[in-house]
């Protein structure tokens, strides 16, 4: 009886086992992950975009918030940078729900020594985040010393404004 429990289950087994083939080599090409440098992210396809930011870019991104600021950032996903209403809105950036900046470098620095809490989350901003997104999406950051085309900035994520007072 139980050798033929044993045989039964190693045919059953048998059969549920199949070899790599084409049918596999595809379904691995739909489900693999692409991003920069393999695909520039201007060239990804949406499909491509999402699944690079739910994989690569959220993940690494949560870690350097959470770190920044555990409480603040606590719950950290898609919303934290494209809004509460990332997936009806498209996950659209800029993002007119995080904090709207000066549009102008002398209404920035106004405010950097106004604020009290602005030049923490300037230093986190320039020296973490835009570096690192930047990086992660194959883009050069920002350097207002050398500007470059398709840099990525502030800008990138945050709408700007003149005359922003607070």
């Amino acid at each position: 009886m139980r050798s033929l429990l044993a045989s039964t289950l190693a045919v059953l087994v048998l059969s549920l086992a199949r070899p790599a083939g084409a049918a596999d080599a595809g379904a691995a090409a739909q489900t693999k992950v692409v991003g920069p440098p393999e695909v520039k992210w201007k060239d990804m396809t949406k499909e491509q975009r999402m699944k690079f930011m739910k994989a690569v870019v959220n993940p690494k991104m949560k870690v350097t918030f959470q770190a920044f600021d555990p409480e603040h950032f606590k719950k950290f996903g898609c919303a934290t940078c494209h809004g509460k209403d990332a997936k009806k809105n498209d996950y659209k950036m800029p993002n007119p729900e995080i904090h709207a900046l000066p549009d102008s470098p002398e209404e920035f620095m106004a405010l950097v020594k106004k604020k009290p809490t602005w030049p923490k989350w300037t230093d986190f901003m320039a020296k973490q985040v835009v570096p690192q997104v930047s990086g992660l999406l194959g883009l050069p950051h920002f350097d207002p010393k050398k500007p470059v085309e398709g840099a990525f900035s502030c800008n990138n994520c945050h709408v700007l404004k003149k005359g922003l007072k607070d």
